[in-house]
């Protein structure tokens, strides 16, 4: 006969149960503003690095890409998925070649002008600070 004992500590878990409106309404709050952020850095202009056209201006490189119609900004969403997770997306085909950089079909590079990455940096430290709070019971 094996005769086997299982002890299962929930502390933490306990303490998260209790917290869980606090995580859901930081997660939320988190995503909210990685998106706002996102929006507003490509909605301030960036600079002026090369002209396209008659009135659009490229950004310069490593900086977020200047608004021509908005459709970038506007394809910025965010929501929960579950009540301690969210996904902030763009919507727009051209969003990840701009956030990463991309070679042209002529093998010409294009560096990245980054809009997520940085908004998303911007929230971080607040973002753990409020979840490491509500999680240490502080």
């Amino acid at each position: 006969m094996i005769k086997m004992s299982v002890s299962l500590n929930t502390t933490g878990l306990d303490q998260y149960k209790r917290n869980l409106t606090k995580i859901n309404n930081i997660v939320g709050k988190a995503a909210a503003e990685v998106e706002g952020n996102a929006k507003s850095s490509i909605k301030k202009r960036s600079g002026r690095f090369r002209k396209y056209g008659k009135n659009h201006w490229s950004s310069p490189p490593g900086t977020p890409p200047n608004s021509d119609t908005g459709a970038l900004a506007n394809s910025i969403m965010h929501r929960m998925l579950t009540p301690v997770t969210a996904e902030v997306s763009v919507m727009a085909k051209y969003a990840v070649p701009l956030e990463l950089g991309w070679t042209s079909k002529g093998g010409n590079t294009v560096p990245p002008r980054p809009f997520l990455d940085p908004a998303l940096m911007k929230v971080k430290p607040g973002f753990v600070k409020a979840l490491t709070v509500v999680l240490k019971g502080k």
